[in-house]
């Protein structure tokens, strides 16, 4: 992938603020799955993204490496699904999020349709308090080095980034795929 110029990190945030801003989602309608959205959390002080680790204890997705998120309430909107799952599972206050847009749907193999919201997290004060029903711990990976992370496409809608000794695949992969791409102005893969 890619590799940032210090002039691309000056002005890292405002990038993807506008490119997000500007990005039409594609949106999916299918029946029969289960609507859920996720919050993509940029945390502004450290130019990163906040991701989870799943525990063992939850329904679905076991021990996978995801965004907070979880199922909508019937006629919520996914902005608000985002942000109460997020604050549910890492202790974001909703009030420290600027929604700045959505990405593109997806569907996950357990039957979920989820609906990706981008936000800036205020995060001068933010200190994780996961879950421990929900969330075996917090991963914050810098935007620098997911652009740098090594990429894997295995067909078939498998795709990995591979961080160290952190792989994101599946559904997450797919959305992250989705964020850089459209942040940045990359194709991936």
């Amino acid at each position: 992938m890619q590799k940032l110029t210090e002039q691309n990190k000056s002005s890292l945030l405002e990038k993807i603020i506008l490119n997000i801003k500007n990005y039409k989602p594609k949106p999916l309608v299918l029946e029969g799955l289960t609507p859920s959205a996720v919050l993509i959390p940029i945390l502004k002080s450290s130019e990163s993204l906040l991701f989870i680790k799943r525990t063992m204890k939850v329904k679905d997705h076991k021990g996978q490496i995801a965004f907070p998120g979880g199922v909508m309430f019937d006629d919520e909107k996914p902005e608000i699904t985002a942000l109460r799952e997020a604050e549910e599972e890492v202790g974001i206050n909703p009030k420290d999020v600027t929604i700045i847009g959505s990405l593109d749907d997806g569907v996950t193999i357990a039957g979920y349709l989820i609906h990706p919201v981008v936000g800036i997290v205020n995060d001068e004060n933010f200190i994780p308090k996961p879950n421990p029903d929900e969330v075996e711990r917090v991963i914050i990976i810098k935007l620098e080095d997911l652009l740098a992370a090594k990429y894997i496409e295995g067909g078939d809608l498998r795709w990995e980034f591979h961080i160290g000794d952190i792989v994101i695949w599946g559904a997450t992969a797919r959305i992250l795929k989705n964020f850089l791409e459209v942040s940045f102005h990359i194709s991936i893969g």
